[in-house]
Order: structure tokens, then C-alpha cells, then sequence
């Protein structure tokens, strides 16, 4: 039980082994031979090479090479050629006998194998697993004779054991909910002996093992530090590859010792290292991961509890999709999981939807069931992503094995769909070549199968980040020691005496400047880590990449981590040229395309052990996400520096897990900017939030060096960060920038955008389609006439564009967690219009919001530029336009601006993005009496469903009066939503009126049921809207949909 709380909690496998590689073997060599119907030895032998280039890898690490290793193999083959000549049959042969473990004996044929590797999650059990193969046997009992469909477990041992029996046992279970029949039982065989068992489902042994389920899901539930007591028993416990961590727990957690471990000396001599500090440390941040896993549980079980629909308009679920015919292949290059790809299309689409628009991004973990309640019928990730179709790459082949056949019968003849039917005379095509079935039901009278594809919630990736800890704490790896001291203790870093850098010349820094070079020379010298406070735009990627140059010209090898894809392939692209041995680990559909191109990458095959050699062990440089490090070149070697990227970003457990690879480490990062992502309140306030960039940088000031030359933002936008956040710190990295501006090749285009005659006078500006008056028109695109010329003019670098003085009031609107301003979007919509008709390339161009509502409503306003990047604050970070348009959104009388903008670090986030242009809208009276939310004022991080960090409340306060001084704050005029023209309708049509949806009321509402788990929430107040002239949305379907939900259906 002890064992089975540590493999959820912590991802604590055993390492590679002769027995568990032969087995994993064997069983695709059985597989694929179940699949063909083929068993003779040329056949097999042939499977057998298929097989071993696959796990060449494996055999690697077992340290057999490929001639041993297929000479055992084939040493198995006859034995299973005989064993399929008597069950794999048409009728029960005579010498095909399965027993029972109380020596009952009946005749088996298989006929059918409608599966094989078949995940099942059983939320009518709350059981999970993977089946060897899902068969179709005919079973002679006596006088009587039933077609069963049964799971069939394969085991390449040779002794029986009772949790073999259970676990088959089990899954009759899961079958019997993945079918809707009554499994009679299961198979279990032992390939080593051909012994063939027959493992009846039995309710009373059945009932008991449910219960021990139920009695480990207690445990798992819980998520206590104290696990299940130890077994004390030397033997078992002395050969658990999980003693490790086990010892670990039960020395911190229990406050255990040799005598209650049962394991004695053994134990005390193990744990003898820790100490009451590293006590506190383990707990605290045991404690802390915990508060956060159990929040990750709550959208776990929206997989359950939510249809597809309900999921989908939360962001993390397409519902009612189809297979697009002709786009299912097979990457037969491909060794490991993820081979299958399939491409995915609505159903039946409505109109203006996306797959865009969703959490489901490229490279997002997913899990694929089907809409009659089948559930993880394969899971992969996503590889694509299209406005009306996504592709992903999944762990095994999609067809729909439960279609019933002709004559089916659910207790005598259970008979359903194959991918081989022995009585067919032939097999399914192989799995390395086609991702069809050769079955029946591939018949054109079978209905299409119908699809949901889910976020992946439960991928433990907190196993890892819990792992990460608990080595910290065990003594495996010889840098733990080292990194307790300077981790837990917080031990000063040492650094080496000697000359500077640029005097020994090991690279070139001609490129440099002064901070750069200062970075690059603190780390040459660190003997156990350096810190580099890399401001925003201050070349943190290209110090990075100067910092391994020098490494590696010195001979060191470096371990380059991130906290995403795209920062470690940003670093290696800057080192395309050196020519510099790179494995680039992690799932190809999340490598960059270039980087491919120049460095080994994860998964590619390789046949010869040299190979594996030259691409592990003599690439200097090894490149991955922080989570990335599972992979086995990490259990081969190790490495002289750690770089970690956005180490401010990271949570401390995150970045243990490769810090503890290398003999010394280097944190980039800056902590004014983005946190680490905490979505649980309370383990935010207990420091979950704390990088350990943070952290060190606090404790030990002198190991910081700051880079302070930044080379992205003119002047003018420059000054914004440098005066709240920076105190002056930051310099344009050279004198041009600062007076830098945006480029505008037509400002006389602005004149399409304004009323002439002809337009005044046209049906398109009568009453019903526009409500405007002369006095509503902008005259002419002139200085001080136009606000839209006010703001394109070059010479405006940055401007706060106010909503205070528009007619009707520009106020947000709330319901529930969603927070939108329409007038913003109508604003924002305008601006990028005007900056896109006057010539300025929509890809040079940002929209930013802190609001995941409000950026829908933007991308459906500006659909018509599909090049005009926008996103979120959190996505853009990393990023740089030439112009950016930031909606803020709040805008309210109580001077209530919410978490999100009291976040400093995404204010500063937000404020240096802009090269040369910055426009911020919103309201300027809001934000200049900005005070902290309280009770229901409070919100979530809608952004990124993170509550926000307290901070400073008033830097949105000195915003606007710093816009005030330095007069760059423009009222907008009253009539500027309906001042323009906007030609195009599709990228902001024009509203004869803005909705007018009514303020929250203070009102408590009558007899309004509370959501179910929602007891502790305060009562929401009813919302009330008149929304006129329909043609404001007539286009605007995802905007329709929004604020329908948002108004309780009042505008359909």
C-alpha cells in the first residue's frame, strides 16, 4: 500500500533492467504477432529486428548489446509458436486447455482480438489501466460452448503470483464498463511456460479488492504527509526500488528511525544527513505542492462530472468532433508512443467557431474519448492547431472496437468489431504501417464516431516536482549535499579569484557591452551557481548564448534548461552557427523546426550504439524544459554547468530537478516581472510563489550581476518601467533607440476613415444603422481634431487613451468570473484599424489584455487581421511588437481594479512589450483611486486562472500621474466610438449603440439557488441588460455568444 501512495505521489520509478527491457519487448513481438495472425519463425524473426531498433535505446542502457540481445528473444519464439498453433484457432483444438486456480479445466480458442494496449478509465469503478490485448474467445465448458469477449494478460515470466491473478481479475472489471457486458473472466498467460489460465470474475473476491482500492484512494485523496506505515520487512524493503524516497518520508514525515522502519543500521545510516532544518524545509514545501495538486483536482473531475459541451465552454475540451477522412497516418519513425496521428473536424460547426480559441494549444497534453461515455480511448498531445480542424499525435490507433455484430448475445455470444479475425484468414495491417483496421466496422452502414478531446489533467506532472524534493533531500546523487547547503541553509556561493573574462578571450565579445560581459565573467568564475537579473529587453537570450560559448570553448558541458519550449529553442537558434554538438530532448511537435535542423533530437532513430554514444555522451550541450529531465541521459552522465532560463518563472521544487545534474548552476531571470504560476490561494501565501531565483538573489545580493543596457524600447516607453519598477536602472543599450518611433507610411489614409457628403447622406448613416450627429463626426484627420491622428502620430510614443468622458459611459461589465468593457473593444478595434489602413504591417502590431474574456472579445472584433499577435499579459511575456495596444478593462466607480492590475510584476510585464509605440486604454479615474479589492470586489486571475500576488496597489495610482506629467494622458472624446468609418465590416462593424448592460446591483436576489459546491461563494447579483439595434453583433458570433452567457441570454 506504502508503495502504491509513492508512485502517485512521487515519480519514483526502478531503473532499466535486462528483465523489464525483454519484457517490454516481448510483449510487442507478441502484440504485433496477434495483429498479423502470423506465428511462424520467419515471421517473428523479422518482428523481432522491428523490435530491437525500437529499444536500441533500452538496450543501451542495459548495456546488451544487439546480437545478445536478439539471441534471447529468438530463444523464445518456438515456444510461443506452439503455444499460438493450439489457441489461436477457429474452434477449440483438444490440446488448448485453460485451468482455473481451483484446477477446473475447459477448451479455449481466440478468434478475435478486437484490441490491443487498451487504456480504460473506469470512473464507474474509479480504477484505471492498460490491457495487454482485448480478445475474443470461444470457451468449451463441458457440454457447453459461449463466445466471450474477455482481456487477456500477458506476463514473460515463468512464476505465477496472486497479484498477476488480481490484476486480470480487475480487469474484467474495466471491461465490463468499457463493453456495457457481463465479463466472465479474464486470461492470464505466461509466455516463458505457455501456462494458460483462466481467471474467473468472482463478485466476493471482486467486492474485497474494490475495497483495498478504496482504502488506497483514502490515501491518495488525502494527500497527507503521513503514508501508510512501512512494512518492515528487510528483504522486501532492501529490494524496493522505491526505498529511497520511502526512507526519506519516513524519516522527515514520521520522525522514523532504524527501529520503526524496521530496516535498522540500513535505515539510520541513509538518513543520517538530515537534519531539523532540512526537516522544516521537506515539510514546508511538501505542504506547499500539496495545497496546489488539490486544486489541480478539481478540473480533474470535470472529465466525469461535465459533458463535452459544458468543458468545451470552458476552454479545455472540444466537444462532438469526427476523424477528417484520409487524415489518420502512422510514423513509422517513430519508436516510441504518441505514432498515431489523426486530425479532428467539427461535426457540426457553428458559425464563428475556432479551434483557436481554446487552452488546447500546440503541444498540449490531451486525452481522447468518445461522446457515448468511453473514456481515454487514447491519449497524446496536439500538434496543430487551425481555425477549423486540430491534429494530434495519440498513443494508439482510434477505431471503434464496441460496435455489436450480427447475432450478439451479451451472455453466450459476445461478439463485437475486430482489428484480426482468425476465421477471416487474415491479420490487421501492422501498427508501424496504417493507422486503420482491417474490421467490420469499417462497413459505410456504421454510424461515424463521435469524439470529445480533453485537456489532460491528469498527467502528474507534481510526481515529478515532488520528486525533485525528495532527491534534494536523499543523498543519490552526489550534488545533493552541495545544493542542501546552498538551498536549505542558503551558504554563501563561492567564486573563483583571477582575471576578468574578456582577458582570456575564450569567446567572441566583440557584441558585448559592459553588463554583458560582467554576466559572462561572474559565471566563468562561480563555483557553485551565479544569478544574471536580466531586465526586459536587455539581450538575456543573447548573454545566454555568449555564456555557453565560453563554457564550452573551455571545455565544459553545459545542461541548458527552461521553463518552456520555445526559451530553450530561442538560445540554440542563437547558436546555429557555432556548430556546437546539441540534444534537444522533448516531443518533436514542440521542438522549433530550425533547431532540427543542427542538433540531435529526442526520438530520432539511431541503429548502432555508437550513435547513442556520440548523440549522449560527446554532445557538450544539452537542451530541455525543467520537466524535461526524466529522460535516461540523465541517468548516464552528468554535466559541469546548469543554465536555467526564465528561473524567475519557476517554482523552487521545479528548478531542483536540474540544478541537481551539474556541478554548478546559473539562474537567469527577473523577478519584477512574471511569478511563478500559483493557482492555489493559500500555497501562494505560504511562498509557493517564491522562485528560487528570488530566493538566493534576496539571501546573497553579491552573486547578482544585472544586465541594464536594454536594446528593445524607445525612450519615451522606457521610461514608464524605469520609473515605477527599475529606479532609473535601465539604459538604451544605444543613443538611436531612445529616440526611436513607429514608422507610418501613409498617415493620409487616416482620410478613409472619416465622413465625407456622400457618407453622411447614405442609408449606411440613417437612424437605424448608425446613431450620430454632426457634432459625433471627427471633422478631418488632423492634429487636435482627431484622436485617432492624436494617437498614430509618431511623435506619441506613449499614450493613455481615457474612457472616462465616452458617451455612454465605457464601464466594465461582470458576470460571474468574466469580465469584459465593450467599449474598449471597441476602441482598441479602431486603433488597430487606422494602424493597419495607414500602412502599418499587422504583424508588427500587439493587442494585450489581462483578461482571457475580454481577449475574446478583441479577436472576434479583429478577426479580419489574423497577422495581429494578441494574447494575454502572461503570453506575451518574451515577446516584443512594434506597437502594442493594451485594454485594461476596469473601469468602475468604486475605484476597484482587481487582482490582475495590482499585480506590479504583470503591470511591468504589460509596459514592455511596445518597441516604439505604446497605447494604453482605459479609465484614468479608476486607476487613479485604485484601492484593494475586498470580499466580493476580489477575483480570480482570469488570465491565467491564478490569483494574483498582493504587490503594490498603487503603481497604476503613479501611472497616471506619471501620463499627467509628462502629458501624455488623452481624453477620449465624448462621440469616439461612432466618430470613424470603418470600411470593413468584418473588423469592426459600426454600432448604432454600445450595449448598454446595467451595473451590478447591490440588490440581494430572491430565492436564487446556489451552484451546487459553490456554498462558501457570496450570492451573486442578478444582471439586467437592453441591448438595442441588433446589427451592433449582427456579425460578431463568438462576441454574441460571450455576452449572451455574460446577460443570462438576454441579447439572442
Amino acid at each position: 500500500m506504502r508503495r502504491a501512495v509513492l508512485q502517485d505521489r512521487v515519480k519514483a520509478t526502478s531503473e532499466a533492467s535486462p528483465p523489464l527491457v525483454y519484457g517490454t519487448m516481448l510483449h510487442e513481438i507478441f502484440q504485433e504477432a496477434m495483429m498479423a495472425n502470423r506465428w511462424d519463425l520467419g515471421f517473428l524473426g523479422r518482428v523481432i529486428d522491428d523490435v530491437i531498433k525500437k529499444h536500441i535505446e533500452d538496450l543501451y542502457i542495459i548495456k546488451v548489446d544487439v546480437a545478445a540481445a536478439r539471441e534471447h528473444l529468438q530463444s523464445k519464439m518456438t515456444e510461443l509458436s506452439h503455444w499460438a498453433r493450439a489457441f489461436v484457432s477457429v474452434e477449440p483444438r483438444p490440446e488448448a486447455v485453460v485451468e482455473d486456480r481451483n484446477g477446473k479445466k475447459a477448451n479455449m480458442a481466440i478468434t478475435k482480438l478486437l484490441d490491443v494496449e487498451e487504456h480504460v478509465w473506469s470512473p464507474m469503478y474509479g480504477l484505471k489501466g492498460n490491457i495487454d490485448a482485448t480478445v475474443e474467445v470461444v470457451m468449451a465448458d463441458g457440454a457447453q460452448q459461449r463466445t466471450l469477449t474477455v482481456p487477456f494478460e500477458v506476463k514473460t515470466g515463468r512464476n505465477a503470483n496472486s497479484s498477476h491473478m488480481a490484476q486480470t481479475a480487475l480487469y474484467t472489471l474495466l471491461l465490463t464498463d468499457r463493453y456495457d457486458i457481463d465479463v466472465a473472466c479474464g486470461i492470464l498467460y505466461y509466455m516463458e511456460t505457455s501456462k494458460t489460465m483462466r481467471i474467473p470474475s468472482v463478485r466476493h473476491e471482486l467486492r474485497h479488492m474494490v475495497m483495498q482500492r478504496n482504502h488506497l484512494a483514502c490515501y491518495i485523496r488525502e494527500r497527507s504527509v503521513q503514508l501508510p506505515p512501512m512494512l518492515k520487512n528487510k528483504h522486501l524493503c532492501g529490494r524496493c526500488y522505491a526505498k529511497a524516497t520511502c526512507f526519506v518520508y519516513h524519516r522527515l514525515a514520521d520522525e522514523g528511525d532504524g527501529e520503526t522502519s524496521g530496516m535498522g543500521d540500513k535505515f539510520d545510516e541513509a538518513v543520517k544527513h538530515l537534519t531539523p532544518r532540512h526537516r522544516d524545509f521537506f515539510l514546508k514545501w511538501e505542504k506547499l505542492l500539496t495545497l496546489e495538486e488539490k486544486e489541480g483536482q478539481k478540473t480533474k473531475r470535470e472529465l466525469w462530472t461535465m459533458t463535452s459541451k459544458e468543458r468545451e465552454k470552458k476552454s479545455r475540451c472540444f466537444a462532438n468532433v469526427v476523424i477528417e477522412p484520409g487524415s489518420a497516418w502512422v510514423d513509422g519513425d517513430n519508436p516510441r508512443i504518441n505514432r498515431f496521428h489523426y486530425t479532428f473536424v467539427k461535426q457540426a460547426a457553428q458559425a464563428g467557431f475556432s479551434f483557436v480559441e481554446s487552452e488546447l494549444t500546440v503541444g498540449e497534453p490531451i486525452v481522447v474519448s468518445d461522446e457515448q461515455g468511453h473514456f481515454a480511448l487514447a491519449i497524446g498531445y496536439v500538434t496543430a492547431v487551425r481555425a477549423q480542424r486540430i491534429s494530434v499525435a495519440v498513443d494508439r490507433r482510434l477505431h471503434n472496437a464496441r460496435i455489436r455484430q450480427a447475432g450478439f448475445d451479451e451472455r453466450d455470444n459476445q461478439v463485437f468489431a475486430s482489428i484480426m479475425d482468425v476465421g477471416a484468414g487474415q491479420g490487421a495491417s501492422s501498427s508501424s504501417s496504417s493507422c486503420s483496421s482491417s474490421s467490420s466496422s469499417s462497413s459505410s452502414s456504421v454510424p461515424v464516431l463521435r469524439y470529445r478531446l480533453d485537456q489532460d489533467e491528469f498527467s502528474n506532472g507534481m510526481a515529478t516536482v515532488r520528486n525533485n524534493l525528495v532527491q534534494l533531500m536523499a543523498n543519490q546523487v552526489a550534488a545533493a549535499d552541495k545544493l542542501r547547503r546552498l538551498i536549505v541553509d542558503l551558504a554563501p556561493p563561492r567564486f573563483k579569484p583571477g582575471p576578468s573574462w574578456d582577458q582570456h578571450g575564450e569567446a567572441k565579445d566583440e557584441e558585448l557591452n559592459i553588463d554583458q560581459r560582467r554576466a559572462v565573467d561572474k559565471v566563468m568564475k562561480a563555483q557553485d551557481y551565479a544569478l544574471v537579473l536580466g531586465m526586459p529587453g536587455t539581450g538575456k537570450t543573447t548573454t545566454i548564448a555568449h555564456i555557453i560559448r565560453a563554457l564550452t570553448a573551455q571545455g565544459k558541458s553545459v545542461l541548458l534548461t527552461s521553463h518552456t519550449h520555445t526559451a530553450v529553442d530561442n538560445i540554440l537558434l542563437k547558436l546555429r552557427a557555432d556548430k556546437l554538438g546539441i540534444l534537444r530532448l522533448g516531443a518533436a511537435a514542440k521542438v522549433h523546426g530550425e533547431v532540427r535542423d543542427f542538433a540531435h533530437v529526442a526520438g530520432e532513430r539511431f541503429d548502432s550504439f555508437a550513435q547513442i554514444d556520440e548523440a549522449w555522451q560527446s554532445t557538450p550541450i544539452v537542451a530541455t524544459t525543467c520537466l524535461g529531465i526524466n529522460h535516461a541521459v540523465f541517468g548516464q552522465r552528468g554535466f559541469d554547468y546548469c543554465i536555467v532560463d526564465e528561473a524567475s518563472q519557476i517554482t523552487l521544487p521545479i528548478c531542483a530537478g536540474p540544478i541537481r545534474l551539474a556541478r554548478a548552476f546559473v539562474l537567469v531571470g527577473d523577478h519584477n516581472q512574471l511569478p511563478p504560476v500559483v493557482r492555489n490561494e493559500a500555497a501562494r501565501a505560504g511562498g509557493l510563489d517564491v522562485s528560487l531565483f528570488k530566493l538566493l538573489s534576496d539571501a546573497h545580493p553579491a552573486a547578482v550581476v544585472s544586465l541594464e543596457h536594454q536594446y528593445r524600447m524607445c525612450g519615451d516607453v522606457m521610461a514608464l518601467s524605469n520609473t515605477l519598477i527599475y529606479n532609473g536602472r535601465l539604459r538604451c543599450g544605444y543613443e538611436g533607440l531612445r529616440s526611436a518611433s513607429l514608422h507610418i507610411p501613409d498617415m493620409a489614409a487616416l482620410a478613409r476613415l472619416h465622413h465625407d457628403g456622400a457618407s453622411l447622406s447614405s442609408a449606411s448613416l440613417s437612424s437605424a444603422s448608425l446613431s450620430c450627429s454632426s457634432r459625433a463626426v471627427c471633422p478631418a484627420p488632423l492634429p487636435g481634431l482627431c484622436w485617432l491622428h492624436d494617437a498614430l502620430a509618431p511623435s506619441a510614443r506613449v499614450r493613455f487613451l481615457s474612457t472616462d468622458s465616452l458617451l455612454p459611459p465605457a464601464r466594465e461589465v461582470a458576470h460571474g468570473k468574466r469580465i469584459v468593457n465593450p467599449a474598449e473593444v471597441r476602441v482598441v478595434s479602431l486603433l488597430v484599424h487606422a494602424l493597419v489602413a495607414t500602412g502599418v504591417p499587422p504583424r508588427n502590431i500587439g493587442v494585450m489584455t489581462h483578461y482571457r474574456a475580454q481577449l475574446f472579445l478583441l479577436r472576434d472584433a479583429l478577426r479580419a487581421h489574423a497577422n495581429v499577435e494578441m494574447h494575454t499579459t502572461d503570453r506575451f511575456q518574451g515577446r516584443d511588437k512594434d506597437v502594442v495596444v493594451l485594454s485594461l478593462v476596469r473601469a468602475n466607480d468604486a475605484g476597484c481594479i482587481g487582482d490582475l492590475l495590482r499585480d506590479w510584476r504583470r503591470i511591468n510585464v504589460a509596459f514592455t512589450r511596445a518597441k516604439t509605440k505604446l497605447l494604453v486604454v482605459g479609465s484614468a479615474a479608476t486607476l487613479a483611486c485604485a484601492r484593494r479589492p475586498t470580499g466580493r470586489d476580489a477575483e480570480p486571475d482570469l488570465a491565467t486562472d491564478t490569483p494574483a500576488d498582493g504587490g503594490r496597489p498603487d503603481m497604476l495610482a503613479r501611472f497616471v500621474a506619471l501620463m499627467e506629467q509628462r502629458q501624455w494622458l488623452h481624453g477620449l472624446p465624448p462621440h469616439a466610438l461612432e466618430s470613424h468609418l470603418v470600411h470593413d465590416a468584418s473588423a469592426a462593424s459600426q454600432p448604432p449603440s454600445l450595449p448598454a448592460l446595467a451595473p451590478v446591483s447591490n440588490n440581494k436576489p430572491k430565492n436564487k439557488p446556489r451552484a451546487p459546491g459553490k456554498e462558501n461563494r457570496p450570492p451573486q447579483a442578478p444582471k439586467r441588460a437592453t441591448i438595442g439595434a441588433r446589427a451592433l453583433l449582427q456579425d460578431k458570433l463568438i462576441t454574441r455568444d460571450v455576452l449572451n452567457q455574460m446577460t443570462d441570454g438576454a441579447y439572442l
